[in-house]
């Protein structure tokens, strides 16, 4: 059981904002709502109703992809103001909760400390680790510092960053406070496709902060969980989050593309969003690693973003290739067009054991298994409210 989470908002080690911290955070989610109900509409009839035209003229035939257009969209004022617009909330609510945390960073600290001094879990760092090239290059998700910088001896600031502006930024779409949504769809989705798996031992590959991993733990509490991610200080916050919330979990400091546990050692290995942010090389290789750490009868389960470039109309093709050419995600486009089942194929996974599809996203333990969808959601929901999902049985 986990124990409850104190009376301030969320936990014990989450950052709080005073009166006038909130009111920025406030007004720059009620400025991303607003766009999206307002402008995101506006856009779509933008290209829909005058890019789609003229490129179709330009073309002799109707465009198919969002590559087609994307130059002649972008060259609307209209469409620039959105991109501006839908940027800056964004970058404005990163560095509105990094002074914040400058402000409390002392008690914070504080509070981390008090938490991991007598661990249910551990926390095992790599002091000579490199990470790849992908998460280094840049500030994943225009996070600043990205996931690896420390600022301090023993930093965990971008942990305390990530968790309060996903808390913040998601607060409707991934399961409130906790952001914990995606965990919750991966344990739904093991107890629908495979109610007779009871793991003992789980791996939750590019773990971050915990926040699924935290799930995964009260999904099954019978299980030792572990969870690797390339980042310190996400990691250190993360020991102190997952303790602060009483569960026992396992950090450490790996690749999830080559770890240090053995052959056959888990009985779930998984992932939730960390694919769209590695390159295909490596999720190929996140496959393989997922058959290799598997014993027989294990299962993998990898959930992401994505929807399927080919469900989507030009416009939401547009929307998702945003995230690679202005949101730090330089592989979100690539993802959503890569062969999930000839990925799992080639890692060693038989396709007739292997599940690819949407699956409806979920903030509380909920299998269901009408709320799986190969070819898309029926009514078009393929963006909002579902992630796309690869599962598998180790032969």
């Amino acid at each position: 059981m986990l124990r409850n989470a104190p009376d301030h908002y969320g936990h014990a080690v989450m950052p709080q904002a005073n009166h006038d911290e909130q009111a920025l955070e406030d007004h720059f989610l009620a400025l991303r709502e607003w766009t999206a109900r307002n402008l995101d509409p506006l856009d779509r009839r933008l290209l829909d109703e005058v890019v789609v035209p003229e490129v179709a003229e330009a073309l002799g035939r109707a465009p198919g992809k969002s590559s087609e257009v994307r130059r002649a969209l972008e060259a609307e004022p209209f469409h620039q103001y959105w991109l501006t617009l839908t940027l800056a909330y964004q970058d404005r609510m990163w560095h509105a909760i990094d002074e914040s945390i400058d402000r409390q960073y002392d008690t914070l600290a504080e509070e981390v400390n008090k938490h991991v001094a007598a661990p249910l879990g551990s926390l095992r760092l790599a002091p000579d680790f490199v990470a790849p090239r992908y998460i280094t290059a840049i500030d994943n998700h225009r996070m600043p510092g990205s996931y690896m910088v420390d600022t301090a001896e023993d930093d965990f600031r971008a942990g305390a960053l990530y968790d309060r502006f996903s808390s913040t930024y998601l607060r409707n779409f991934n399961g409130g406070w906790k952001n914990d949504g995606r965990g919750h769809t991966v344990a739904s989705h093991v107890l629908d496709f495979y109610p007779d798996l009871k793991p003992k031992r789980i791996l939750d590959l590019g773990c971050s902060i915990g926040q699924s991993t935290v799930a995964l733990a009260a999904a099954f509490p019978e299980a030792e969980i572990y969870g690797v991610d390339v980042g310190a200080p996400m990691l250190r916050y993360g020991h102190a989050r997952a303790e602060a919330l009483g569960a026992a979990i396992h950090f450490s400091q790996q690749n999830a593309e080559c770890t240090d546990f053995s052959d056959g050692s888990f009985d779930l290995v998984c992932s939730a969003a960390v694919l769209h942010e590695t390159s295909t090389k490596a999720m190929r290789a996140i496959f393989k690693e997922s058959h290799r750490l598997l014993r027989p009868g294990g299962v993998m389960v990898h959930v992401d973003v994505p929807a399927r470039h080919e469900h989507l109309g030009l416009w939401d093709q547009m929307r998702l290739d945003w995230e690679s050419h202005y949101n730090n995600e330089p592989f979100m486009t690539v993802l959503a067009r890569t062969d999930w089942m000839e990925v799992a194929k080639a890692a060693g996974f038989a396709e007739e054991k292997t599940a690819v599809g949407y699956r409806r996203g979920v903030r509380e333990l909920d299998p269901k298994r009408e709320d799986f969808f190969t070819k898309g959601h029926p009514e078009g929901r393929t963006m909002l409210g579902s992630w796309y999902a690869c599962s598998s049985v180790k032969d």
